[in-house]
């Protein structure tokens, strides 16, 4: 009997979280985030090859409490918007969420050469999308040494050499929601 738990389980799984076809869905997100209190250190297993048919699952398994809103593969570079879903979201989340996904492209893959993450924040009352932070990163300037920087960065600006490697660039919306004045 127990056999029988796991499929079962997988199955309602795939079920809860199945699109609902036939419902307009510029509204749904690609992938769902995950809780927002759960966000472990998830060290990636180099060698998948990222494709078409793959790209789905190995992002859905990817520990992030941020939503995909849309996800681009030309090989060697994805393209990907992570919605930031309200105005209290902090940075500390945020530079989590990228680390994640850059750690994921670079060292768990073998076909990723490069990132193109924006930051989009949503307004759900007038369904807008704002641009708050753009990077387009290399896989040859990753290491996990930036990966511990962003993750450790917490409410901090980003420090300069992190934006220069990942090309960082931030907006007015950015810098007006995140930027304190005593921050210069």
């Amino acid at each position: 009997m127990t056999r029988y738990i796991l499929p079962c389980a997988a199955l309602l799984f795939a079920l809860g979280t199945a699109p609902s076809y036939g419902q307009p869905n510029h509204q749904q997100p690609i992938l769902p985030a995950c809780p927002k209190q759960v966000m472990p250190v998830v060290l990636h297993e180099p060698g998948w090859e990222l494709s078409d048919e793959n790209i789905v699952d190995m992002l859905h398994s990817l520990p992030l409490t941020l939503t995909i809103r849309r996800v681009e593969w030309h090989a060697p570079a994805m393209s990907i918007d992570l919605t930031v879903p309200a105005p209290n979201t902090s940075r500390t989340e945020m530079y989590k969420n990228i680390a994640e996904i850059l750690s994921f492209c670079f060292s768990g893959t073998s076909n990723v050469q490069q990132v193109k993450l924006r930051l989009m924040a949503e307004d759900p009352w007038l369904d807008t999308r704002h641009l708050l932070l753009a990077a387009d990163a290399k896989r040859h300037i990753w290491d996990s040494a930036l990966y511990r920087e962003l993750r450790l960065t917490g409410e901090a600006p980003l420090p300069d050499y992190i934006k220069s490697k990942l090309h960082v660039i931030e907006t007015l919306l950015w810098k007006d929601r995140f930027d304190f004045p005593h921050q210069g």
